[in-house]
């Protein structure tokens, strides 16, 4: 074989060259309350709009990592992870598209600990204020339909502020920017806590 035929090795993959996505961590709560949820957000959707997502309350927001990193690092992060109680505290609206009708939770420690559990595994403390809460509509509506929207969510659902439920579930999306095509990778139940 001359050398002019010969095939040049091509160098191992390493990490670096493998592609990488955004991933985030989310808790899931009991089913009785994502049922109740998905019932809320879709009565949202059908006055106002918006894309279909999943009920959670996002732990680690949307990271860079290859999906080899992401996979060990929930790995990591859900080993001796516990249920734990969370509490709504209202609906509110906010300023971004992602934010635009949540579910505000009280900081507890046991939610605000959940979180920094999380988020050890996954990037560094960013100094950012971890703020706990749930969307319930995605879309960029004027102040004065975020005004009709939350009073549409308190009529579709009056009873929401005080809810007490357990968040029993964690999981691992691949969240693009295109909201259709986030994907669930993984999911792991809790331990459960004693009452």
């Amino acid at each position: 074989m001359t050398e002019e035929n010969a095939t040049p090795l091509q160098p191992p993959q390493t990490q670096d060259d493998e592609k990488k996505e955004m991933y985030a961590v989310w808790a899931v709560p009991e089913d009785d309350v994502e049922d109740r949820l998905v019932r809320l957000m879709e009565g949202l959707r059908s006055e106002f709009g918006g894309p279909s997502f999943d009920p959670h309350l996002t732990l680690v927001g949307p990271q860079k990592l290859t999906a080899e990193e992401a996979k060990q690092m929930f790995k990591a992060a859900c080993e001796g992870f516990k249920a734990y109680p969370a509490t709504v505290d209202h609906v509110s609206a906010g300023a971004s598209y992602f934010q635009c009708v949540y579910v505000s939770f009280r900081h507890t420690v046991e939610v605000m600990n959940a979180a920094g559990h999380s988020m050890a595994h996954f990037k560094p403390f960013t100094g950012k204020l971890y703020v706990p809460h749930m969307s319930i509509l995605y879309g960029d509506l004027t102040e004065e339909e975020k005004k009709k929207a939350l009073e549409k969510a308190y009529m579709l659902d009056s009873s929401l502020d005080g809810l007490n439920f357990r968040i029993n579930r964690v999981a691992l999306w691949m969240t693009d920017s295109d909201v259709g095509s986030w994907v669930k990778i993984d999911e792991h139940n809790l331990i459960s806590y004693m009452k």
